[in-house]
């Protein structure tokens, strides 16, 4: 109830609980959105076959890793076993382990472990990639401070070749953190190009100080303009700050001509 009350019921899920405080998954889709047909459970894994609503097919695991790479091992056949050179597949989640020095600092010097390597062969045995990353490189801390601070990237969304055909500018951007001493990874597919944005546009009071402003500011707020009252004036005032503006700046130029001639 609490759930539904707080993003609604169309949403479907799959729950493997956590152990005392360690492992748990949960996976949650839009029923209105896509389709979500689970393939198989563990306790470190969900996998299952996404259909999105351009009726593409993508395979999807869900990753929480034990620390210790004799458990890893059975991960790793768990996931290779459902990657299909076919079909695009996307393996993210916490995997509680890093590949190499630049993705560690603090703490003690990094060691090149059994687990480092054998994830290292996963990656390259099932095509899997890393994805270009926003935000700060490292996904996890031990919010310790001082010398005692480390920092570890955990937590990485993989893509084998055939989703990276299908989706070229696919982004993961690390949010931030709140009550979790981990990042969230936000996956986009396709992300949307944000125009840049322009500089803001301020009023200066010493605007005032000069008639021809007044003769300015009404010039451009009797314009006639159609649309909702609000639509009106946000037009009106926006119209009237930019033409200010650039008088201001041609003023300035002018002056500025005017003391390199004296």
């Amino acid at each position: 109830m609490d759930v539904n009350r707080l993003v609604g019921g169309d949403w479907d899920y799959l729950h493997c609980p956590a152990v005392g405080n360690s492992g748990g998954l949960l996976a949650l889709w839009k029923k209105d959105v896509m389709k979500f047909e689970v393939m198989a459970t563990d306790e470190q894994v969900l996998i299952g076959k996404v259909l999105l609503p351009n009726l593409q097919e993508w395979i999807v695991a869900v990753v929480y890793a034990k620390k210790d790479y004799h458990a890893c091992r059975s991960l790793w056949n768990v996931i290779g076993n459902f990657i299909n050179g076919n079909l695009p597949v996307i393996v993210g989640g916490d995997f509680n382990c890093c590949l190499d020095q630049s993705e560690k600092k603090g703490g003690q010097k990094y060691k090149y472990t059994v687990g480092a390597q054998e994830m290292s062969a996963f990656l390259v045995d099932n095509d899997l990639h890393d994805l270009v990353i926003l935000g700060p490189r490292y996904t996890w801390s031990n919010n310790k401070t001082g010398n005692s601070k480390i920092w570890v990237r955990l937590d990485r969304i993989l893509m084998n070749s055939e989703g990276l055909r299908l989706a070229p500018l696919v982004t993961v951007k690390h949010l931030v953190r709140l009550a979790s001493d981990h990042y969230p990874l936000l996956l986009f597919l396709a992300p949307t190009l944000q125009k840049p944005e322009g500089r803001w546009l301020r009023f200066e009071d010493i605007w005032m100080s000069y008639p021809v402003t007044w003769k300015i500011v009404w010039k451009n707020w009797t314009k006639q303009d159609y649309g909702l009252p609000a639509d009106v004036l946000n037009g009106k005032c926006h119209r009237t700050l930019r033409a200010l503006f650039f008088w201001s700046r041609n003023r300035l130029k002018e002056l500025g001509e005017l003391k390199n001639l004296l």
